[in-house]
């Protein structure tokens, strides 16, 4: 990347500097990043957006996140457009629904049970759902999606 920097301070003369032009201090930086973020954002074509497994994953998280909110139906969350394509994405999906497990119990045993064709929780924690986080987490540990 090519940056343009001041030949002296006060000057208005700017010449092109190669990758000696990198951001000093933190507002530097963070306005660096956030312009590259912003250009991702905002000039990559959604396909090649999605065509990154996290961003899509990522993306799809927050969309269904924001839709089932207010609902209580385990039917209807699950039901979810967004939650459906999750569960579309197949295998690649499992390593982002383990971490968000472990980070947030939540809803994602039935895409989990959708994806693998298995179902890890005991009988006896059927319900709880901070056992049946616990079941899925050791099964994604035994079959080596979780570290």
């Amino acid at each position: 990347m090519t940056y343009a920097v001041m030949t002296s301070k006060g000057s208005k003369k700017w010449e092109p500097v190669q990758n000696g032009g990198v951001a000093v201090g933190e507002d530097s930086s963070f306005i660096h990043n956030e312009y590259k973020r912003s250009a991702e954002h905002f000039l990559l074509p959604i396909s090649r957006q999605w065509a990154n497994p996290l961003t899509r994953f990522l993306t799809l998280k927050a969309e269904w996140a924001a839709e089932t909110c207010h609902l209580s139906s385990i039917t209807e969350i699950a039901m979810n457009s967004a939650y459906q394509q999750i569960i579309g994405m197949g295998t690649i999906a499992i390593p982002f629904i383990l971490s968000e497990l472990k980070k947030n119990p939540g809803h994602w045993f039935w895409a989990l049970k959708s994806i693998t064709g298995e179902d890890p929780v005991l009988t006896e924690h059927r319900g709880r759902v901070r056992q049946m986080t616990e079941d899925w987490l050791r099964w994604g540990r035994e079959q080596g999606y979780i570290v």
